[in-house]
């Protein structure tokens, strides 16, 4: 037999072994923050579990939003590499919306639909100056009326203060840039803004550590690394092409929100918030020619995720496969939580429409749903120049300014490559006909203000990989 003793001995005084052990725990280490733990101690419920929700006075909203963020690269939407680890497992037992739509390519107005709950053409907000006037009500007012402290962490200059988007916020600001790995890799070509995600999730996480316990809260963290193509060593795994660094931002992204889940998890919130992960718009890899956003409304800008994580798990997550838009997320928190929210939204709550899905129900179709870009919302000289897509049964139509119309069947071709507007002139007229509709019907209930933005903010905007002139 072997001389266990000695070796046991002789290991525990040799430098190497002591090497090898600290290797291992290294190991360990980092696979716990790339693989979700066990830390959700949610109780299983079921949907119909959904009314009961609004009798509750201790739920709390989470909201995430993923800059440009598209649906087809996260493994909870059938991508293949493993980009999403914690976030899938969330969507594991909640809902998923599989046919979700932002109302624009670019932040601005994609944000200032999803926080009204109104169509561009109605918010006003299609140019680089323009801001949310007073008027508007945002869910950040309605939840404080309601007694949520209200909390707001961004890092895109778009949502900044100037634009209208702290209004009905308690504390609104973007976390200062401190204490960063030190192998952050930034490959965005024309993207300089400083800082990272990580704070974000640390100023988050310093929140949930101080929050009173009887509070209810509302907190919104707005990301930036996946726009800003952001990794670290240990997530920078997917490859070196302009794709692949895209990828391995989102697995970066993906581990920084695991942690705010965690202690999320470990200090027992999990079961009493309203965790909802949804995003601006997409991001292009020349599919239609181009990279990048805020230049068309294809799918591969438009088409983005929603998950909402309930106070308790379901069984199996559930898919709801019909067609569904941002500005349909506010409508449905409310709904969820028992408030009130604005009246003449666009929106629809989509809860009837969870439920249908849990049933195995087919729905009936749902509104048409629309996107829109003014293509000069940048250059302040040049006039305006709307964009428009309209989505409706499986069919999507894009209008451009001078009248010219494309028409793609989403069914049997999701990337829009084969334009059928010539062979399918009867169905191209009653969809140029919707978009005719709903930009002449639609009413502004303000005026926009008017932004004159000065050099420094001028610079931070352009940092952001945007061409201003």
């Amino acid at each position: 037999m072997a001389d266990t003793g000695g070796f046991l001995a002789r290991a525990l005084e040799s430098r190497w072994f002591y090497g090898l052990i600290a290797v291992v725990l290294v190991g360990l280490f980092v696979v716990s923050q790339l693989r979700p733990a066990d830390f959700d101690g949610r109780p299983y419920g079921e949907i119909e579990d959904l009314s009961t929700l609004a009798e509750r006075d201790d739920l709390n909203v989470l909201f995430i939003l993923i800059d440009t963020m598209r649906a087809d690269r996260m493994g909870l939407y059938g991508y293949e590499r493993d980009v999403s680890p914690h976030l899938d497992r969330l969507a594991s037992t909640g809902i998923r919306f599989s046919q979700h739509q932002s109302q624009s390519s670019w932040t601005k107005a994609s944000m200032a639909s999803m926080w009204t709950g109104l169509n561009p053409a109605r918010t006003g907000i299609s140019r680089y100056m323009h801001s949310l006037p007073e008027s508007a009500e945002l869910p950040s007012e309605t939840l404080k009326d309601a007694g949520f402290v209200t909390i707001g962490l961004w890092r895109n200059g778009w949502v900044a203060p100037n634009f209208g988007f702290d209004q009905g916020f308690d504390a609104y600001s973007r976390p200062v840039p401190v204490g960063l790995p030190g192998q952050l890799r930034r490959e965005h070509p024309a993207a300089t803004i400083s800082g990272s995600d990580a704070n974000l999730v640390e100023s988050a996480i310093e929140f949930l550590r101080t929050v009173d316990p009887n509070d209810r809260w509302f907190l919104y963290l707005h990301t930036m690394d996946v726009h800003q193509y952001v990794s670290d060593e240990t997530s920078a795994i997917f490859g070196t092409t302009y794709s692949d660094f895209y990828d391995n931002a989102i697995h970066w992204t993906d581990r920084n929100l695991g942690r705010l889940l965690r202690e999320l998890g470990e200090r027992g919130m999990l079961e009493r918030t309203l965790v909802v992960v949804t995003s601006d718009h997409g991001e292009a890899f020349k599919e239609h020619g181009r990279e990048g956003h805020a230049r068309d409304l294809y799918g591969e800008v438009t088409e983005i995720p929603l998950l909402v994580s309930l106070p308790f798990k379901l069984k199996e997550g559930l898919e709801v496969a019909a067609p569904t838009s941002n500005i349909d997320v506010w409508p449905t928190l409310f709904d969820l939580i028992g408030i009130e929210g604005p009246a003449d939204a666009d929106g629809r709550s989509l809860v009837t429409l969870i439920e249908q899905s849990a049933r195995g129900e087919v729905p009936p179709p749902g509104p048409p749903q629309f996107a829109q870009l003014d293509r000069g919302w940048g250059r302040p000289e040049q006039d305006s120049e709307p964009i428009f897509s309209v989505t409706e049964n499986g069919y999507r139509a894009h209008l451009d300014p001078k009248g010219a119309l494309e028409l793609y069947d989403l069914e049997r071709d999701p990337r829009e490559q084969e334009d059928i507007s010539e062979t399918n002139p009867e169905l191209g007229a009653v969809l140029r006909s919707r978009i005719e509709e709903y930009e002449a019907s639609s009413q502004i209930p303000w005026v926009a203000d008017e932004v004159e933005l000065d050099g420094l903010m001028l610079h931070q905007l352009k940092a952001l990989g945007y061409h201003l002139e």
